[in-house]
Formats: structure tokens, sequence, C-alpha cells
């Protein structure tokens, strides 16, 4: 399971624990909170109907018409003949739905607003029997016990006559009419608990972008070095993958150089095998030999692979400063054609003396780059361009630009480059021998021109040209 997944699931699970608590933490608050509020305006209701009723026993007493209009059981018989539209937050009410009973001193029902418990000892009950004791009564009760919604909530006050309880007034209310109130909250709160759940997707598909972002330029980068192409640490700021990126940097210099180093021990060891061993047998036929015309073709010879290794030498350091190099310094804007100008300048001796004709079409452009390390890789281009021409014939340069980027161009009538050599042109050390003498290079030039490309983020390829010999390509950003 990949960190972009990994963070998604997690930060989910977490949105969701959090939510789900939420729910949790509203229903245990909420609920509560709902039958608090209903059971403190039965309390006012019970007080205000026990005052009612104590006027009407006083009145009764004394033998005086009701001012109450009849009375609480006319009231109640009023009440429950009403019909009403109230639309509540959604909730709609038409019914009445208080019950109220009135008991004597001793808990018996003198009064009930349904007329189906007169007469009923209630003294059991809590909400009668506390407040005949003078404290707080309230109790809930199913009216059938195999029913949770039939539950009814009572609550009690005491009715007063010269300040002593004379009977118990309770006002009652089913828990089915205020549980709409409940549902609809309920609704509404996971309605907007899924629209957060939604929005914590959202969040968390932005938050595992953000947080394995860097980790994907991290493995590209990797990827990048593992394929040679050595692009810039891609990770700005002082973060920890910041840190870890360069670690790994360092830590694939110093395994590149020993790599590096390694390899070319390994290579330039046996390069060097061939030029001193025959440097070694010239060098022990030499004293011994007389005759003046076989003692300087092994004087020759030992001067030639003398340049044979001083010319592997010396590309060897050449290219190993070029590849030591993760980025350019040194850095300039310079005339391309101007610096191609001088390298054939340069060469002119060498021109001459193969009676080559040159054929420039040299642009003015302007290229940012090291000047050092591109007259080396024009250098080299060049000289194997002049290698591999017959004598006496045209060797055409050119410089323009193409799709935004400088392309030079050298064209050699010479054989062309062998079918069996096209893959391995570049391949460190390899080289074909020189048409004309049969001789080899180091094999290091092509390399050189390679890495020097890439250092200026361009490209070099090499080709056989329709109409004969070879055309070398350097492309480098204008």
């Amino acid at each position: 399971m990949n960190f972009f997944i990994r963070f998604f699931v997690g930060y989910v699970l977490v949105a969701a624990l959090a939510v789900l608590l939420a729910m949790q933490l509203f229903s245990n608050q909420f609920v509560p909170g709902v039958r608090q509020s209903v059971e403190e305006t039965l309390v006012q209701t019970a007080n205000l109907l026990a005052e009612m009723a104590g006027r009407e026993l006083t009145y009764q007493k004394r033998g005086a018409a009701d001012p109450t209009a009849g009375g609480i059981a006319a009231v109640f018989q009023g009440y429950a003949q009403r019909r009403f539209q109230a639309s509540i937050y959604g909730v709609v009410k038409d019914l009445p739905d208080l019950r109220v009973y009135v008991t004597d001193v001793n808990g018996r029902v003198v009064f009930d607003s349904t007329g189906r418990d007169v007469g009923q000892d209630y003294s059991r009950w809590m909400d009668v029997s506390r407040t005949l004791k003078g404290e707080y009564g309230a109790r809930t009760t199913r009216e059938n016990e195999y029913d949770s919604s039939s539950s009814v909530m009572y609550v009690a006050a005491p009715i007063l006559r010269d300040g002593a309880v004379v009977g118990v007034l309770s006002v009652g209310k089913p828990s089915r009419s205020f549980q709409g109130f409940i549902d609809l909250a309920r609704a509404k709160a996971w309605e907007s608990a899924w629209g957060l759940f939604a929005m914590a997707l959202v969040l968390a598909l932005g938050f595992s972008f953000w947080m394995t972002r860097d980790l994907r330029r991290l493995v590209d980068y990797a990827n990048e070095v593992a394929a040679g192409s050595r692009e810039r640490i891609p990770i700005e700021g002082r973060s920890e993958l910041r840190r870890l990126a360069q670690a790994l940097e360092h830590l694939r210099a110093e395994l590149d150089g020993k790599a590096h180093v390694e390899k070319v021990t390994q290579l330039l060891a046996h390069e060097l095998k061939s030029p001193l061993a025959a440097l070694r047998g010239a060098v022990e036929l030499l004293p011994d030999e007389t005759d003046p015309e076989r003692r300087a073709r092994l004087e020759g010879n030992i001067a030639a692979e003398t340049g044979r290794l001083q010319r592997i030498v010396e590309g060897v350091l050449d290219l190993a400063r070029a590849e030591s190099r993760n980025r350019l310094d040194e850095v300039e804007v310079l005339d391309f054609g101007e610096l191609v100008e001088d390298v054939l300048v340069t060469r002119a001796e060498r021109i001459a003396g193969k009676g080559l004709k040159v054929d420039r079409r040299l642009a003015a452009v302007q290229i940012s780059g090291n000047r050092f390390l591109l007259r080396q890789a024009v250098a080299n281009l060049l000289d194997n361009a002049i290698d591999f021409s017959p004598a006496g014939g045209v060797l055409e340069v050119g410089l323009d630009v193409v799709d935004g980027r400088a392309r030079l161009s050298l064209r050699d009538r010479g054989p062309g480059v062998a079918d069996y050599a096209k893959d391995r042109l570049f391949e460190r050390f390899y080289s074909t021998p020189r048409p004309d003498n049969g001789q080899r290079g180091s094999g290091l030039g092509l390399n050189l021109v390679r890495e020097v490309a890439r250092l200026h983020r361009g490209s070099v390829r090499v080709e056989n040209h329709p109409e004969g010999g070879a055309v070398a390509w350097l492309e480098l950003p204008g």
C-alpha cells in the first residue's frame, strides 16, 4: 500500500471516528436536554394549574362561584375539544396531548382529564407520594410495558389551602409528542454529519496529495538519477524530506564516485595493456636490432604507442572532470558560431594536411554554457570528422537554430559508421579503425561529448548520411 492510500485511509478513519463520536455525544446530550426542557415546562404548567385548583377548592368551601369559568374540569373539557395547526420547526402539532389528574391528600384520584382513573389510589406513584411529602415529585411510566414509545412523563405540584397540602395536581405529557423534535434534530444532525464527512473526504484527498507530493518528487528524482538524468533536488525549503533528499544525493555521489573510479580503473587498465605490451616488445627488440630500416620502424612504433598512451590518459582526465560535475559552473552567454570557428582555426593545420575543404554555414547563435567544456566537445567531433574524411574531401560544418535549440552538424565524406558499431559509438574506450591508417582512437571522445551535452541539457547523435559519409549532430538549448 503506497503512502497516498495510507494517508488517505488514515485521515478518513480519523474523520469517521470523529463524526461518530460527535454524533454519540450529540445523542447523549441532546435527548436528555429535550427531556429536561419538557420537564421544566411541565413544572411550570403543573404549578399554574395547581394554583387554579387550589382557588377552586377555596371557593367551593366558601360556597362562592368559581371565577375560573367552570373550574379545572370545564377547562380541560374545552381543551380536549380544541384543534390547532402549529408547525414548529417542521413538526406539526394539531391535537391536545396533556393529561392532568388531581388527587386528594390521601393520593386518591378525584379528577382525571381522561376520565378513566377517577377513584384510583395513586399514592404509590412517585409523583404523588413525593409531592404529598413536600418534595419534588416526577415520574416516567409506560402505558404499555412492552412499548418504549408509550412512555408518559408526569410532573406534580402540590395543591395548597391555607399553606397546607390538600392534594396533588400532576401533568403528564407522552414522550411521542416530543419525539418528533428529537427525530427531526437527529436527522438534521446526521445530514450535517454526512456533509462534514464528505468535506473530510475532500480534505483527505488534498491532505494526502500534499503529504505525498514531495515523496513522489523524491521517487521521481531517484528514478531520474538511476536513469542517468541527474537533475537538481526537487524539494525546496528545510523539510525533513529535503534533508533526506540531500542525504540520498550525497550517498549517490559517494557511490557513483566509487563505482566510477572502479569502472574507469578497470577500463583504463584494459586499454593500457595493448600499448604497453607493444612498447615493451619494441623496447626489448630495439637494442639488438642492427637493420636501420627495422630499427626505425621499431622507434616509430614506440612513438606511436607513446602518443596513444598520452591520448588515453588525457581523454580519461577530461572525461573524469566532465563526469564529476553534477551541474555546470562558470556559465556564460557565448556566441556558439564564434566558438566553432575558433576550434576550426586550431585544427587548420590538420585540415590542410589532408587537403580537406571546409564548407561553413555558421549562423550567429547565442547559448548559455561552459566555454571550456563546449570547446572540448566541438573539438572531439571535429577531430573525428577529420580522421574519417578521405584526403581531399569536403568537410561540412553547419550551425543553425531548430525549434529554439542550437544545432551543430559536422559531416564527413568517409565510409560512414559500420552497422556493428552503431550501438557502441558512445561506449567508453570503444573505437573503430581510421580508414587511412587503421589506427584507433582512445574511445573517449564521443563519450566526453555525450557527457558535455548532458551537462548542458542537450543531446548528441551520429548517423550515416543518405548521400555518404557520417554526420554528427550536437543540439543545445538556446
